[in-house]
């Protein structure tokens, strides 16, 4: 790859939220690719990255330990978890005062979603707080992932039953694996700089329709039901403590006018491949549900 030998022997390039399913896969083929790579962690000693990665104690949550990972930094890959729009912050700030050339941001397809809600408003701050700090970005918009249907392990398990929690519409679900590929094509390659890609996978599957993919997977029948969008908001809401938020959340996430209700060719553009498809990941991880 022609990017990844310009960036070889440069500084290095920073990757937050450096456990998770997206940031782990970047990670592993970042090195994989030669490439230098520091990576941030609430907890390094149990992190399990791979040998030769600078593993640093901090978070996108504690501005201090971002100035200190940012040292030296040309480009990171800036995963959020908790207060997405706050962490944001921290990060523009400490990349701008490092000198960071390159920005790439994990947001949402939320963004581009004709509803007013919580998650769309906090990417939507946290990609303004990016741009705001003078660093180039690309954002990666993916749509649901794969593993939201992790969240149905304990029931089919248990009674072979799933209970779906964001409505039945078509949609275009991406895996975490072509995410962090767009990721890493993003941090290597030519001309990303300023863009914004909506990431989707290969095909529209409504969640009844994955659930019968997953069954066929598993070799067994599964029950599918939707929960009422009243018992979603009472879900969300007791976690959260905040019923505003769910009522507008749970609406967004049933409505058919969803950004990511097609397939894209983002990630064939960023990667030269198409996307996987849901049934790879349910083959993959169908021990889960076992």
């Amino acid at each position: 790859m022609a990017g990844a030998e310009r960036l070889e022997g440069l500084t290095m390039i920073l990757v937050t939220g450096a456990t998770g399913k997206v940031g782990r896969e970047a990670v592993e083929q970042l090195v994989g690719l030669g490439l230098r790579v520091r990576a941030l962690s609430r907890s390094p000693e149990e992190a399990g990255l791979p040998e030769g990665v600078e593993v640093v104690a901090g978070s996108p949550a504690d501005p201090a330990s971002l100035a200190a990972a940012f040292e030296g930094v040309s480009q990171a890959l800036v995963v959020l978890s908790g207060d997405v729009a706050g962490e944001a912050r921290n990060v523009a700030k400490a990349a701008a005062d490092a000198g960071a050339e390159h920005i790439v941001l994990l947001s949402s397809a939320s963004v581009l979603h004709p509803l007013p809600h919580g998650i769309k408003e906090e990417h939507r701050a946290a990609e303004e707080a990016v741009t705001a700090s003078g660093v180039a970005t690309t954002f990666l918009r993916p749509g649901p992932f794969h593993a939201n249907t992790s969240w149905w392990i304990r029931t089919v398990r248990e009674n072979s039953s799933v209970r779906d929690w964001i409505g039945n519409n078509p949609g275009a679900p991406v895996d975490e694996y072509d995410i962090a590929s767009a990721a890493v094509a993003a941090l290597t390659g030519e001309g990303h700089r300023g863009k914004a890609y909506v990431l989707t996978g290969p095909e529209v599957l409504t969640s009844e329709e994955q659930a019968r993919v997953l069954g066929e997977v598993l070799g067994r029948e599964l029950r599918f039901s939707v929960a009422p969008q009243e018992e979603v908001v009472e879900v969300f809401a007791g976690i959260t403590g905040d019923r505003p938020a769910a009522v507008s959340n749970v609406a967004a996430l049933h409505s058919p006018e969803v950004p990511w209700a097609r397939p894209t060719t983002a990630v064939r553009d960023l990667t030269g491949r198409d996307p996987r498809p849901y049934r790879q990941w349910a083959v993959a991880n169908a021990a889960l549900f076992r």
